[in-house]
This record gives structure tokens, sequence and C-alpha cells, in this order.
């Protein structure tokens, strides 16, 4: 409708006051829709912003957790692997037998097994909570 409005008040050579009138309140109208416009877009960019700080921290403790679950399984591996290599080198089945009881124990058990602990853990570090197990 307004661009219409204004398409007839510019095609017009003379404007009446009214029309003067009606014309300075459309871009006034425009003028305060354009800020509110821009305010919106600030709030959205700062949201953005804490959103992308938000995910970045969860990533970063994701990370940690999981860095730390599979590098404790990875370095309890290499020691089995240690204790087999002892075994077959000094030909010590015990040894030998050792190290594949281990080394099975780690393997066969899902390093997500406590995944309501780590989950719990989890949520207190996102809320500020202290866990307690």
């Amino acid at each position: 409708m307004q661009e219409k409005e204004l398409a007839r008040l510019f095609d017009n050579p003379s404007i009446s006051a009214e029309d003067l009138k009606k014309l300075f309140e459309m871009l006034a109208d425009s003028h305060k829709e354009s800020e509110i416009t821009k305010r919106e877009i600030k709030k959205y960019e700062s949201m953005k912003e804490v959103m992308i700080q938000e995910i970045t921290g969860k990533y970063r403790l994701y990370e940690f957790f999981f860095s730390k679950v599979f590098s404790e399984r990875g370095e309890a591996i290499k020691k089995d692997f240690e204790i087999i290599d002892r075994g077959m080198k000094d030909n010590n089945r015990d040894l030998i037998n050792t190290g594949v009881r281990g080394l099975s124990k780690v393997v066969s058990a899902s390093p997500f097994a406590d995944i309501e602990k780590l989950k719990k853990l989890i949520e207190n570090v996102d809320t500020g909570k202290t866990f307690t197990g």
C-alpha cells in the first residue's frame, strides 16, 4: 500500500500539504521500522554470539571428557601389549595370559558402561554444580 501511495505522490508534480504530511508520516514510519529492524538484528547477533560461545564451551568439554576416556583405554591397551610382548620374549605363558586377559577386559568393556555417571558429570559442569557421584 505504501509503495503505491509513494508512487502516486512522486508522480504528481504538485504535492498538497495533506500529501506532504502523508509522505512525511510514511518516511517516519519507514525510519521507525528500520530502527526496530536494526535493534532486532543486533539482538539476534548477540544471541548468536552467546549460543556460539555455549556450543564451543560444550564442544571443548565433551572433547576433554572423551579424549580422557579413550586415552586411558589406549594406555591400558598399550600396557597389556607390553606385557604380552614381554611374555613372548621370555616364553612365559602366564605373562602372556595376563596380558591377553587385561587386553580382553579393556577391549570388551565399553567406555560408556557408566554413561549415566558421565552424563550427570557433564550436566553438573554445564550448570556449575559439584558432582557427588
